[in-house]
């Protein structure tokens, strides 16, 4: 059986990642901080790691245990000292593997901030990369991470999700909290289209790159529903949940890189992804599930349904 190390579990994208994994019968070890989310892990058949991502290198026997290593530790806020950390420790798992066969698959996760602003055309991962400044070292990374592949015995993939949405977290977190709150905050001039993908659909795109790796070796690909969302279309969807009750929306200038990617306007086309991955995403956009998204929403935060 082929086993699984997700890293970054804690997070709002590791946790679906391992639970589908787990669905699709790999055995999955996960990197969680704490022991409370080991425990919630452990309730999907998933064996947790408590640890620390910054000290892979006390994970050694984790590492070599893995046929495939998975990376949703994206933050956009984390340093360039961290994510090389987490490259070393998968080239040195890679050198050692080398000597006893095998190969060693590693899933990286970048964003498609990275691609920077597209305007309405349909881009595709081989788009003349304009990223933002505070995302420009990740293009580095990704480039780094395909070059294992010519030195080591591993199966480098990078992965750039859309925006994410589904249950709890994301940039969707923020819109809820402030339907409840009456008061919508969001950067940018709101004219712009947001590539969004479903935490389910991204999740099982995981599991897909894991079973095609051999020929999905050395590429890049994105995750991302068919069609953009307009923000205004995501405005009024999300007022029509608030019946007669008034909700104001406000624009501000971004102050942050998370902010910087949300005012950006991006479509990408995935037609190279589908078609090498055999994937297609199967949620409603945001904006066709708002009211059961919302239900979720309030579902996890202890709200009233």
């Amino acid at each position: 059986m082929t086993n699984i190390l997700v890293l970054g579990a804690s997070g709002y994208t590791g946790k679906e990642v391992s639970r589908a994994f787990s669905r699709a019968g790999f055995r999955v070890r996960s990197l969680v901080r704490n022991e409370e989310e080991a425990r919630l892990l452990a309730q999907d058949e998933i064996h947790p790691i408590v640890g620390d991502i910054k000290r892979l290198d006390l994970l050694t026997e984790r590492l070599d245990e893995a046929d495939v290593i998975v990376d949703t530790s994206i933050d956009y806020n984390e340093s360039l000292e961290t994510t090389r950390n987490i490259l070393n420790a998968v080239k040195q798992a890679g050198e050692r593997r080398a000597h006893r066969g095998g190969q060693l698959t590693f899933i990286h996760t970048s964003g498609v901030w990275v691609q920077g602003e597209t305007g309405y055309l349909g881009v595709s991962q081989d788009w003349n990369l304009q990223p933002l400044e505070g995302v420009a070292w990740r293009v580095r990374i990704e480039q780094e991470t395909l070059e294992l592949a010519r030195a080591l015995n591993v199966r480098p993939v990078v992965l750039r999700p859309a925006l994410v949405y589904g249950r709890n977290g994301g940039f969707f977190d923020r819109v809820f909290a402030g339907l409840v709150a009456g008061n919508i905050r969001l950067p940018g001039t709101l004219e712009n289209n947001l590539s969004t993908i479903h935490v389910d659909d991204l999740a099982e795109l995981y599991v897909k790159i894991t079973e095609r790796a051999p020929v999905l070796k050395g590429q890049i690909l994105t995750a991302a529903n068919r069609s953009s969302e307009p923000v205004q279309e995501i405005i009024r969807a999300v007022r029509r949940l608030a019946g007669k009750r008034e909700i104001q929306v406000e624009s501000y200038r971004p102050t942050n890189v998370g902010d910087e990617g949300v005012a950006l306007t991006q479509v990408i086309d995935t037609r190279i992804t589908r078609t090498v991955t055999d994937w297609e995403p199967r949620k409603r956009t945001f904006v066709e599930g708002v009211a059961e998204y919302y239900q979720s929403w309030k579902a996890v935060n202890g709200q009233q349904i």
